[in-house]
């Protein structure tokens, strides 16, 4: 099975250090968050045991032994792994983003930096829409944290046009 693992910066992982193309068997108890040599089967998955760092290594793996998977877990365990190839950070962001040119994680459209953006040039974290900076913003324009809406500026606006905090409607 191919899956995803990644590494500290010095290709350590619970301080036993791997090298790309070897393969490494694990002897005794196999079991998941235990014991064995653990993987996900996608990658934007591994990000939630690891740092998203651009220092981490991350290597595309094959499990050549026995496997186990817990339904729900996004990890898997094996007793035979190989550590086919370094994937260069570029890779890594295509894997674990859709769309193009984005940089972040989990983030889907156009251009997006920052985490979990949706739609085209976001900047922050959580924003859906167009040209938004800041976070968990909807909408186009936006700038600030919690607008929703149209060109907006500051925080907790929703409507088009306002600027400071708490406004709603229409060219505050």
């Amino acid at each position: 099975m191919k899956g995803y693992k990644v590494f500290d910066p010095d290709w350590t992982c619970r301080g036993f250090r791997y090298e790309v193309g070897k393969t490494y068997e694990h002897k005794g108890e196999l079991e998941l968050c235990r014991s064995g040599f653990h993987f996900c089967k996608k990658a934007i998955d591994c990000f939630k045991y690891y740092e998203f760092n651009p220092n981490n290594k991350v290597a595309e793996v094959v499990a050549l032994g026995r496997i186990i998977e817990v339904d729900g877990d996004t990890k898997c365990v094996t007793d035979k792994m190989k550590i086919e190839r370094e994937l260069s950070w570029h890779e890594v962001l295509d894997l674990v983003n859709t769309g193009h040119a984005n940089t972040g994680f989990g983030n889907s459209g156009d251009y997006n930096g920052g985490s979990y953006n949706s739609g085209y040039s976001n900047s922050g974290n959580y924003n859906s829409g167009y040209d938004n900076s800041g976070n968990y913003n909807s909408g186009y324009n936006n700038s600030g944290d919690y607008n929703s809406g149209h060109s907006n500026s500051g925080n907790y606006n929703s409507g088009h046009s306002n600027s400071g905090n708490y406004n709603s409607g229409h060219s505050n």
